[in-house]
């Protein structure tokens, strides 16, 4: 049995494969399988440069990366779905099949983490799904979602912003995984 996490940004080239090489690293050796995908049918498409070089800042390989979309990933099957902005989590739901329970945006997931009495499990995969039905319980019932923080697309935008979005993303997704794992 494993833990699986799927990653969700528009593209799948610079916000959610950066996330899965980041949580694939903090989750080394725990049955976790990580995947990502994109909002967008791009074909398989790599990285972006940009994602690329901030991953190898990082510590991080991108370069066999290929983006795959939506259409590719089964959400619905996924323990946790990750989103960077309100619109992945609405798309993950209405047309991926993820379950509302389990589906967040990064910014929105972490703190809500942060904020629950840690599960206490032998296991640490039923650790990591109490722990996602405490931080869904946790937050507003607002089906809008129009509280959840997001992390914009660093698509166009300056080296200064490309690198801060990569940034918080590998410090974002690392909370997750210790909140997550007790990493």
């Amino acid at each position: 049995m494993t833990f699986r996490v799927v990653f969700l940004c528009t593209g799948n080239r610079f916000r959610s494969p950066l996330a899965a090489a980041v949580l694939r690293r903090e989750s080394e050796g725990l049955p976790v399988d990580v995947d990502s995908a994109g909002t967008l049918e791009l074909g398989p498409v790599p990285a972006l440069p940009e994602a690329v070089f901030e991953a190898e800042r990082l510590g991080l390989d991108l370069r066999g990366h290929r983006a795959c979309s939506l259409d590719e990933a089964d959400l619905a099957g996924a323990d946790l779905v990750v989103g960077f902005e309100r619109m992945h989590i609405r798309t993950a739901v209405v047309e991926g099949g993820a379950r509302r329970e389990v589906t967040f945006t990064l910014p929105e997931l972490v703190p809500l983490l942060g904020r629950i009495e840690p599960p206490s499990a032998a296991d640490p995969l039923e650790q990591a799904r109490l722990s996602v039905e405490l931080a869904h319980a946790g937050r507003p019932q607002d089906p809008t979602l129009a509280d959840a923080p997001e992390l914009a697309d660093p698509l166009g935008r300056s080296a200064a912003y490309q690198r801060e979005t990569a940034e918080r993303v590998a410090s974002l997704t690392t909370a997750l995984a210790r909140a997550l794992f007790r990493a």
